[in-house]
Order: C-alpha cells, then structure tokens, then sequence
C-alpha cells in the first residue's frame, strides 16, 4: 500500500508553498490540508489504479495529482462543514478548526480556494503530461476529462455538497427520516468521494465500464459504512480519541442509524457492509491486498 507519508509528501509538493501573497491564504490552505488524516481517499485512488496498470510513470503524472485533489476537495468540504452555519465545531484533528483559528470569513475563503486548487492541480496535470509526453497525449486525453467529470460530479451539487444540503435542511419540518431517506444522505454527503476515488483511479489506469461500476459500488458501500462508523464514533468515542468534538449529532438533533436503531444495530450492519464490498473487491483483477487491509482495518468493529 502506497504510505501515509509519500502521500504527506505529495501534498507538501503540489500545495501553494506560502510566498504566494494574498495575506494568510496560503498558510490558512495548507493548514487545513494538512493538518492530519488518514488520506483515505488519496490511497484508495493510487491503489485502485495500481489494480489496473503498473506503470510507475503514468501512476505518478496521472493518478498523483487527482489523488491530491481529491485531498483539497475532502478538506474544504471539512473547511465548511465546521463553520457556525453547519456543525459549528472548534476542533479537528485535535486542532482548532480553520474559521477559529483564521476567522469566518477566511474560513469560507479558504474552502473556495481548495476547491478551485483542485482544478488547477488537475488542469495543470494535464497541460505537464502534453508537454512530456506529446506523442501520447491524445491517447490519454479521453481518461483525464472522464476522471475528471466524475470526480467533480460526485462532489458537486448533485453528490457531496447535495448530501451537506440535506444533512443541514433536513427532509422537510413534518417528515420523519427513515432508513432508506437516512441512507441516501450517508451515500451523498460521504459515499461520492469514496466512489470519485475509486472510480478515478480505475479510469486513469484504463479500467473498463464493468470494472469502474464495480468500484463506484464498492466506493458506495464504504462511505455508508463509513458514515454510519463515524455516528458510532460520536457516541462512543472521545475527543482524545477522535480530536474533534464529539455528541455533535445529539447537539445537532441529527438523526443518525445509532439514534434510529441502536449501537448493536449500528455496528452489525458496518459488518453486513464490510462483507457486502469484500466480496464485491475479490472479483476485481489485480493485486486487492493493500485495499482489502484498508477496509479490514477501518470496518472490524
């Protein structure tokens, strides 16, 4: 498995180094970015392309750069959803967040930025490969727009940032949410960058379309995992353990799969949904140990 701190090293390269002007910008970016984390997402991309191609060359002109995007796109979404006007949180990662420590306004600012840097990462990305590699560009073409498309697709108004606008407005004032409602916004607001990572990867490697759908369900099958993982931590877990605040759902009136069903519910079906994407990773070709650790690790509760 590609290392936590290739990928740390990756964003240390790609992220504006500080000198750039515009007042605490810079600095507010990289703070955000790399305050921490697990980088899921950046290794589930390199990984699933290395399930497809192992060539070194392309893997570090293609899938490193998206992996990073991808990064900047995660961390302003966090950016944003701790500011007072949604979840309201002082501390991430241990750290105070953005808006606390940079203010509000730069908090909002700051999230704007990642989002836009992660288009430049990948535009730039592509205007680098034509340069170095003008006789095979247009072969390769086709992969970055499609990647591209789906990645900005799954966070866009119709994937995560949709997700966030139900997580915030709700259902509607007289509708109760129910299982099936309150697994859409997990596969919205969380599933749609597991997916962009899968997905992007397999695309940039030269995955088919069988291959790619089976990953964009693994990639749906996480998050919801994932999420409902995340609502278990909030209960059970500390800020020492978690370093942000946890409670938050409760605080937030949020209705979550541990306040419908339970605790022993909510980690049974993290099990079902372990089991679910495991058996859906082994008919994929390739070397799938490094991913099959990935989700032994995050989903054995």
């Amino acid at each position: 498995m590609i290392g936590l701190n290739t990928i740390e090293e990756l964003l240390e390269q790609y992220l504006p180094k500080g000198d750039e002007g515009y007042g605490l910008l810079s600095e507010a970016m990289r703070y955000s970015v790399l305050g921490g984390g697990k980088r899921l997402r950046a290794i589930m991309l390199i990984e699933s392309f290395r399930l497809f191609s192992d060539d070194k060359d392309l893997e570090k002109c293609m899938a490193y750069p998206f992996a990073c995007a991808l990064e900047c796109i995660h961390g302003y979404s966090l950016v944003h959803d701790d500011l007072p006007a949604m979840d309201n949180d002082e501390f991430r990662r241990g750290s105070l967040t953005t808006h606390k420590r940079y203010g509000h306004a730069m908090g909002i600012l700051t999230g704007d930025a990642l989002l836009n840097y992660s288009m430049e990462m990948i535009t730039r990305a592509g205007v680098d490969f034509e340069k170095s590699k003008p006789g095979q560009y247009c072969s390769y073409m086709s992969r970055f727009m499609r990647a591209a498309s789906v990645l900005y697709k799954n966070a866009g108004a119709f994937g995560m940032i949709g997700g966030q606008v139900l997580d915030v407005e709700g259902f509607g004032d007289d509708v109760q949410p129910d299982e099936g409602m309150l697994a859409t916004l997990c596969e919205l607001k969380t599933s749609r960058l597991f997916q962009a990572a899968l997905c992007c990867g397999a695309i940039l490697a030269g995955a088919d379309e069988t291959e790619v759908s089976f990953l964009d369900d693994i990639g749906r099958l996480m998050g919801l995992a994932f999420q409902i993982r995340d609502d278990i931590l909030d209960v059970t877990a500390s800020f020492d353990e978690t370093g942000k605040d946890t409670g938050s759902d409760e605080k937030n009136n949020k209705s979550t799969f541990v306040s419908m069903f339970g605790l022993d519910a909510a980690r049974d079906r993290v099990k079902e949904l372990y089991g679910e994407m495991s058996g859906k990773l082994a008919a994929l070709p390739g070397d799938k140990t490094a991913l099959e650790s990935l989700f032994k690790k995050l989903f054995m509760i």
